[in-house]
């Protein structure tokens, strides 16, 4: 039953007018406007909605971009994960990054980057090769090896100290892409007239 909302009769439901004063019983535009406001509103959420994915969609790519990209360019300039690193990189891209070389992002995301931009540099390529050359020179350096063939292997030792007839000859090696661990880095060689007659491993935790 429609109830006119005027005298209040009861009119069937599909009456167009109220049978008592004769008032439209059509909805007043108030209340259709009513009716459409929740569609209407929908509608405008949707809208919005949309615009707001994108625009969170686009700020997170230009991030991602902006945060994986330097890996790619650490790598093409040469550049190890030192104090110095930053140096190797062109003034305009240093302006570019350095904000990134700064920022304290969650813990997990910095190691994440940190892993990542390794991996780029060749940190792990790096420690595999100085690895094999100190095992290699390890090797090569046995008791009763003249000096002049170690010399000549190795070059001048960075110290060396004589004391009698002992040449205590200290050979240590830089290895910059290897920024923390603890790992032998060098020997101290002794010769005893003329050959190798002892050898210790030292190591460098950076």
């Amino acid at each position: 039953m429609k109830k006119c909302r005027h005298c209040g009769t009861e009119n069937q439901d599909e009456a167009l007018a109220c049978s008592e004063c004769g008032l439209d019983l059509a909805p007043s535009p108030a209340a259709q406007a009513l009716a459409r406001l929740p569609s209407a509103l929908a509608a405008a959420n949707t809208k919005w909605l949309w615009r707001i994915s994108l625009g969170l969609g686009a700020l997170f790519l230009a991030l991602a971009f902006y945060f994986l990209s330097l890996g790619p360019i650490l790598r093409f300039y040469g550049a190890k994960p030192t104090s110095a690193v930053w140096s190797r990189l062109p003034a305009a891209i240093r302006v570019v990054y350095e904000p990134q070389d700064r920022m304290r992002p969650p813990q997990l995301f910095a190691h994440l980057l940190v892993r990542y931009n390794r991996w780029w540099m060749g940190v792990d390529r790096d420690k595999k090769k100085f690895l094999m050359l100190m095992a290699r020179i390890d090797s090569l350096v046995t008791n009763g090896v003249e000096q002049s063939a170690v010399l000549e292997l190795l070059g001048q030792p960075v110290v060396s100290l004589t004391n009698d007839s002992i040449v205590e000859a200290h050979y240590v090696y830089l290895a910059e892409a290897i920024t923390y661990g603890s790992m032998t880095n060098g020997f101290v060689i002794w010769f005893s007239n003329g050959v190798v007659s002892g050898k210790s491993p030292s190591t460098s935790a950076r």
